[in-house]
């Protein structure tokens, strides 16, 4: 099920940031009316040791809150691992081939097995998209059990608070499905015959390691960015609904810790200018790096 959790991260950077942003994965929101803060943490659903370099203010604000607000509620694995099923495949009995010509296909084909191995043929029915999600998630590390996301969310149950998401798993493959088919293949395509863009995960990851947004929109930028239709549906009308949903929670006056992927944050149509516009304070708490491995009790229940 990662491989849908990753989905916010996958997507390139490719927004203009109107101002420069504190380097800084954690916001403080206040909002009117409300006495307690809550707080948006920008997360990548990883698993690499670069994903948990988070600073020492990210789990005493966790601790803090008496909700934990994801993307998604990660808890609940076996509704996603049903929604996943009936989603990923190509609809109609077609197969990933059909989407290509013969010699395109065979590019394809190729670095499938080349990358995913014995795994590939499991996935020549799965939409494109989905299979730029393993080629993405194929390159990181595997240093923890858990993605980062999943991990702060089992900590805020260990903790007994409430853990909820924000989006549904329908409303994310919604958003896959509205990019046509023939788009994705095409995106799969160019994704193949640049050979991944080299480099760029790593650059990603290292860029989100020391908390710098702006250089995430830069390395995307540099992959060659991304289509109108990948930006509107997973980027500009989610960003839209989880604003008005996270004011309706915040107005509510439970202190809550936002988890969602860092792509979210910046840019005019992002979470940060989206809940300024709300009415609401959000301002960067810099802190400094703490080994994350001190205080990860929680994680040893994933093993």
């Amino acid at each position: 099920m990662r491989s849908t959790a990753l989905l916010a991260f996958l997507v390139p950077f490719l927004l203009s940031a109107q101002e420069p942003l504190a380097h800084s994965l954690l916001w403080r929101i206040s909002t009117p009316g409300v006495a307690r803060p809550s707080y948006l943490y920008g997360t990548v659903h990883s698993r690499d040791e670069r994903a948990y370099q988070f600073g020492d203010s990210v789990l005493p604000a966790l601790d803090r809150c008496a909700v934990v607000a994801g993307e998604l509620d990660l808890g609940a694995e076996q509704q996603m691992a049903m929604a996943m099923l009936t989603t990923m495949r190509i609809p109609d009995g077609k197969k990933l081939e059909d989407l290509y010509k013969k010699r395109e296909w065979a590019r394809v084909e190729t670095m499938m097995k080349e990358r995913l191995g014995p795994m590939a043929p499991l996935l020549f029915s799965v939409k494109p998209f989905f299979v730029m999600a393993m080629f993405s998630e194929a390159e990181m590390g595997d240093d923890h059990p858990l993605v980062l996301d999943q991990y702060l969310q089992r900590r805020g149950t260990s903790n007994g608070q409430r853990v909820i998401g924000i989006e549904t798993m329908s409303e994310q493959l919604a958003a896959i499905d509205a990019i046509p088919l023939d788009e994705q293949a095409r995106m799969l395509l160019d994704h193949v015959d640049h050979q991944g863009y080299p480099g760029t995960t790593d650059a990603m990851l290292e860029a989100y390691a020391r908390q710098d947004l702006e250089a995430l929109m830069e390395v995307g930028e540099q992959a060659g960015g991304m289509p109108e239709e990948l930006e509107r549906s997973l980027l500009t009308e989610r960003n839209a609904r989880m604003v008005q949903r996270m004011d309706s929670l915040l107005r509510a006056g439970e202190p809550i810790f936002f988890l969602i992927g860092a792509a979210h944050l910046p840019a005019p149509h992002g979470l940060i200018a989206g809940l300024r516009a709300q009415g609401h304070t959000v301002e960067a708490v810099i802190s400094t790096y703490t080994p994350v491995k001190e205080a990860m009790p929680v994680e040893q229940e994933g093993r």
